[in-house]
């Protein structure tokens, strides 16, 4: 397997282990509001980014200009897509079930292998396949343990089927926009869009900004820092080198790793059904890399 390809999978595991550490962050800013607390996550990274975005900028300038345009907007696009995930995802999750929400948004990497399959790029190879199916049953089984019936209104149902869909558009413009720049500039402008989006939002509904502790705000700290700076960050690197369906399915072990981190940090019980199907989702991130390893 190619040094870069190797590479590139061990960044998206960290990535990985830092996105599931989201939950955790979320949960100790708890009394947040959830738009304030998404601001907060891209409106920090942006912030962190920012200086070495712009740096790398220049390296660029010999670029076509038709090039460099098509990946700033394919930036601006991602951005755009990454904050409506976040709006239609939270917003869910205020009309329906966490369990109805798991499974709709679950559905990120079938929207990728749609996307590339209309967009003439081919749909996933047979080991991609295989892998989104073992995991998405195990999402199905994560989610039906708190699910007795799909009973919620038809807009939560909406709302969470299309935060789905703008994370696999995120995904795919992070690829096209990652072929011409370098991860800094293009998490720069993508991160700095979906705060300028979610920070209107916030301002347009009047959230609450003030008023919180203390660990409220080191909570959103860590949550920008680890889980968007280094988590969204090390999958958006390694889209120059892997398919956007296999971080799809990456992202489907977010629930996995963040029910064990639950266990390890909060003393939260792992019932035997997230058990299995958490064994589930491993085994389909464990197809996904072995295909990946043996690719090249």
């Amino acid at each position: 397997m190619p040094l870069n390809r190797r590479t590139a999978l061990i960044v998206a595991l960290i990535g990985l282990l830092a996105v599931s550490h989201g939950v955790i962050f979320i949960r100790l800013a708890g009394e947040a509001p959830a738009l304030l607390i998404a601001f907060a996550r891209v409106a920090i990274a942006t912030a962190v980014l920012a200086p070495f975005g712009l740096l790398a900028l220049p390296a660029r300038a010999g670029l076509p200009a038709g090039a460099l345009r098509r990946a700033v907007v394919a930036s601006l696009l991602g951005g755009l897509f990454l904050a409506l995930h976040f709006a239609s995802w939270i917003t869910s999750l205020e009309r329906i079930s966490i369990a109805e929400s798991t499974i709709l948004v679950s559905l990120t990497p079938v929207w990728v292998a749609l996307i590339d399959g209309i967009s003439g790029r081919g749909l996933p190879n047979r080991g991609l396949l295989l892998a989104i199916l073992l995991c998405l049953t195990g999402t199905l089984v994560l989610a039906i343990d708190g699910a007795q019936r799909l009973d919620g209104d038809p807009l939560g149902l909406l709302l969470a089927v299309a935060g789905g869909l703008f994370m696999a558009l995120y995904l795919v413009s992070g690829r096209q926009a990652r072929t011409v720049l370098p991860t800094s500039s293009y998490a720069t402008v993508c991160y700095g869009t979906a705060a300028l989006l979610l920070g209107m939002a916030v301002l347009g509904m009047d959230i609450r900004i003030t008023g919180h502790g203390w660990h409220t705000w080191a909570a959103m700290l860590a949550l920008g820092l680890v889980s968007q700076v280094i988590g969204h960050t090390s999958y958006n690197w390694t889209l120059a080198s892997l398919p956007p369906a296999f971080v799809a399915i990456c992202l489907l072990g977010e629930p996995v790793l963040g029910a064990l981190l639950g266990w390890l940090y909060l003393a939260e019980p792992v019932t035997t059904t997230a058990a299995l199907s958490g064994i589930l989702i491993l085994a389909g991130l464990a197809v996904a890399i072995r295909g990946e390893s043996a690719r090249g």
